[in-house]
């Protein structure tokens, strides 16, 4: 396990480093117009290689669903990579700072504690921060992806990015806006179940560290 303890490090250092480009640019130029271009590489880098993340949950390395890694893995791979990135005109919204900033947060809270899972060397707060911190940051991220999403609506119809109209070789079509707005309205279903399993996680982990944290102390 020590490549793996070597790469949520790595990845906690990762998470770090676009928190504090983005914090930086916020603060020096008081503007979210360049906070995406300030951290872009390292947040593609940290966010893609979550993809792994699937895989780790498959085969047991952490004691996350596999279904629900994915779930949170792809939707923001999918706002990074198809709606953030290509889409120059909405990096100055609020939003988008204000959910880089919480997938920052969540992340290193998520990677450190796993790092120290590794070496059973786990501190209550740092548990208590894993799960608790996302009763907030899971709405903000969430509502940040969505308003980024929502955001580019307008821009992409007028200029047809990614869409394919007909007539083509392939004789197929393609609407992105649509495609958007129903990847939008797949939130619906599965936000309030996720919500409610990592709310059952919450408890039954923190009794879990407390009941452990008594029987040290005995």
């Amino acid at each position: 396990k020590q490549w793996y303890q070597r790469r949520v490090r790595g990845l906690a250092c990762g998470w770090s480093i676009v928190l504090y480009q983005a914090v930086l640019e916020l603060s020096t130029a008081q503007n979210p117009t360049y906070v995406y271009e300030r951290c872009k590489v390292a947040l593609k880098i940290s966010q893609t290689l979550a993809l792994l993340e699937i895989l780790h949950a498959a085969i047991g390395l952490v004691r996350s669903s596999p279904m629900t890694t994915f779930i949170q893995v792809q939707s923001r791979l999918v706002v990074l990579w198809l709606v953030l990135d290509p889409v120059s005109e909405v990096h100055g919204y609020s939003n988008v700072p204000m959910m880089i900033i919480a997938w920052c947060i969540a992340e290193i809270v998520r990677y450190w504690y796993y790092a120290l899972s590794l070496v059973d060397k786990v501190p209550y707060l740092l548990t208590w921060c894993r799960y608790s911190f996302f009763t907030f940051l899971y709405p903000i991220g969430v509502s940040g992806e969505l308003l980024t999403i929502y955001s580019i609506l307008p821009i992409i119809t007028a200029t047809g990015l990614f869409s394919l109209s007909l007539p083509n070789k392939w004789n197929v079509s393609f609407n992105y806006p649509i495609f958007l707005m129903l990847y939008m309205a797949g939130y619906v279903p599965y936000l309030p179940k996720l919500y409610m399993h990592m709310l059952k996680q919450r408890s039954k982990m923190l009794g879990k560290a407390a009941a452990d944290g008594e029987k040290k102390a005995n």
